[in-house]
């Protein structure tokens, strides 16, 4: 079977077969490209986030690894500040200069010191003189490098009429130290 066509009609037809092969190829070729780029693009994507947590968390173990080291410089220094078993001699030299220095009669009523059991030494003391030197042989306290927890704090006036003396003060202090038994 023959068909006759006419000039007209061959080249239509050839350009018709001609332009849908050409979007076969292309089809054939660009919707697979296309969906290859958008799947790269999505790993892209997955692995900018996932380089981004692993850089994230990088920063935080070099900024824990910083901190680390701050520590460790202050932690050196924290034996200076305990009390060890054997320092009973040294804490009460200290108690007694900070009550001389502030012009206060010191005296120890009641500690542990010499039977130390368990983590903590006790103290209590009865402090009198002068009210200003009382605040400030407290504030010396504070400023001591043993770490001291004040259990009780009592002061009240010691003005008699035979003393006559108004910033006449007693003080009773309940002093508690914990200890390193190291």
């Amino acid at each position: 079977m023959k068909i006759n066509l006419s000039t007209e009609k061959k080249t239509i037809l050839i350009l018709t077969i001609f332009i849908i092969s050409t979007f076969l190829i292309m089809f054939g070729v660009m919707i697979p490209t296309i969906r290859y780029i958008q799947n790269l693009n999505d790993d892209m994507s997955r692995l900018r986030e996932y380089l981004e947590k692993k850089y994230e968390n990088t920063r935080a173990i070099r900024s824990s690894k910083k901190m680390i080291d701050e520590m460790d410089s202050v932690v050196v220094s924290y034996p200076d500040y305990l009390f060890f078993k054997g320092d009973e001699l040294k804490l009460i030299t200290l108690l007694e200069n900070l009550a001389t220095t502030n012009n206060i009669t010191q005296k120890i009523d009641n500690s542990n010191l010499d039977s130390i059991k368990g983590d903590t030494v006790n103290i209590s003391l009865s402090l009198s003189g002068n009210y200003e030197n009382i605040l400030k042989y407290l504030s010396a306290l504070e400023k001591e490098k043993y770490f001291f927890t004040v259990s009780t704090l009592r002061i009240s006036s010691a003005y008699t009429l035979q003393n006559n003396n108004q910033k006449a003060t007693t003080m009773n202090l309940d002093l508690m130290l914990y200890v390193n038994n190291r």
